[in-house]
């Protein structure tokens, strides 16, 4: 075989290959020595049938088998025989130009392939910002937390003469106007709203508060530009309300009755106090670590990358997420988002290879089975979640990565120019 790089484009290169007659010659004999022995010819023995009559039935058989077992065979030989040492083996070969003009000559194609780009990561790390989030679990935090899971076990009784506050259950019925005029979909009457949620447009539920039940008034708001409903956004409103019902939670007390909820173990206050904060703990952890590691990918991405990626590799890529969505009858997204996400996803792929490559960042076991600890310890049977994920393989190696990208993220924070951030739980957590 004799291969030569006729063309070299971006990251495509186009390789000539020749196949010898004689290796051609060799493949087509087993072929026919393979139909020969397959095929019924009656009046002969499986085997023994002229080679004459072989060739008169199956010859044009025998050429195209031929040609597409030499030509698929050669293939990643050719690519080997290349030298080219950056080949894009996710993107699939294509082959072309097929010349063929007998046995007694050489059989020649060309074979279209892509090559990863390369990286420049020259840039030395001691030089790039960045900001790394620590997370803390203040007293108030841990109080927050301990109200909440009251909340969720609270009894709802209506009070006639409470004013409504945050947190308390109403329900409201109103009508909103535009410049005097009603518009479609601004009616409601008895919506449950527990205020402080958010679910309402910014301003609606603020100026429910104050208010008794019975009260009628005017909510002054506008929507937001990026309203849903086209005609509606960035023009202000005022909705025509009544308060119907105020209700306010009943907490339940902090006792073993209330533990038993949460919790197996805790018989006490300060048990439960203390159980509620490990899982913060817990809970935290995971958050700062998936913020960390999509920092440090971020940033990988916007100092190092910029570069092109294979074209045909994305396409195939893109063609994949259309083909899952379509089998899942999801809402296609545009041709364009999609794109962008490849780009971007296969971005993230190369600087990150070409990344701990060079800084020789190797998949640490005992990492790995620190982080299924941590993971496990969010479940009663931690050990024995933690024996079904290492015996699983997909498990596993769903956990091993997700470990190597905090390893990467990691050796990136020691060798930057690291800041430092603390949150409490419930910034990083966005808990209301």
């Amino acid at each position: 075989m004799q291969v030569s790089i006729e063309a070299s484009e971006g990251l495509n290169r186009q390789l000539k290959v020749i196949i010898p007659s004689a290796d051609y010659k060799k493949a087509r004999r087993k072929e026919f020595v393979m139909i020969s022995k397959n095929r019924k010819f009656p009046g002969f023995r499986p085997g023994h049938v002229p080679a004459n009559i072989v060739e008169r039935e199956y010859s044009a058989e025998i050429n195209e088998r031929t040609l597409s077992t030499v030509i698929n065979n050669s293939v990643l030989d050719a690519i080997r025989e290349s030298k080219i040492s950056n080949v894009e083996f996710d993107s699939v070969p294509v082959v072309g130009n097929i010349t063929f003009n007998g046995t007694d000559h050489d059989l020649v194609y060309t074979l279209e392939i892509e090559v990863k780009p390369e990286v420049n990561l020259e840039k030395d790390l001691a030089s790039i910002d960045i900001e790394k989030v620590e997370g803390e679990i203040g007293d108030s935090d841990l109080e927050k937390m301990i109200t909440d899971l009251r909340r969720q076990s609270g009894k709802w009784v209506e009070n006639a003469e409470k004013a409504a506050a945050n947190d308390d259950r109403v329900e409201v019925s109103f009508e909103g106007f535009i410049d005097g005029n009603a518009f479609e979909g601004g009616k409601a009457s008895s919506v449950p709203l527990i205020l402080g949620s958010g679910r309402m447009i910014p301003g609606f539920e603020d100026q429910i508060v104050g208010h008794k039940a019975g009260e009628e008034f005017d909510i002054n708001v506008t929507f937001p530009e990026n309203y849903g409903k086209k005609e509606l956004a960035g023009k202000p409103a005022v909705f025509k309300a009544k308060l119907e019902r105020v209700s306010e939670n009943q907490l339940p007390e902090l006792d073993e009755k209330f533990f038993a909820y949460f919790s197996d173990t805790a018989k006490t206050v300060d048990d439960f106090r203390s159980e509620v904060r490990k899982n913060m703990d817990r809970e935290i952890s995971k958050v700062v670590n998936d913020r960390n590691v999509k920092t440090v990918v971020d940033k990988l991405v916007s100092e190092f990358g910029g570069f092109d990626i294979p074209s045909r590799l994305a396409e195939t890529y893109a063609d994949n997420i259309k083909k899952d969505y379509e089998s899942r009858k999801r809402p296609l997204p545009s041709d364009e988002a999609i794109a962008n996400s490849v780009k971007h996803n296969l971005t993230v792929k190369y600087v990150i290879d070409a990344f701990v490559n060079k800084y020789g960042i190797k998949l640490d076991p005992k990492a790995v089975e620190a982080y299924i600890d941590m993971v496990a310890s969010a479940y009663d049977s931690s050990e024995e979640y933690k024996k079904a994920v290492m015996n699983n393989k997909q498990m596993y190696y769903k956990f091993a990565d997700m470990s190597f990208q905090k390893q990467i993220a990691d050796y990136f924070f020691d060798h930057a120019k690291l800041n430092v951030t603390k949150k409490s739980f419930y910034e990083l957590t966005q808990v209301l």
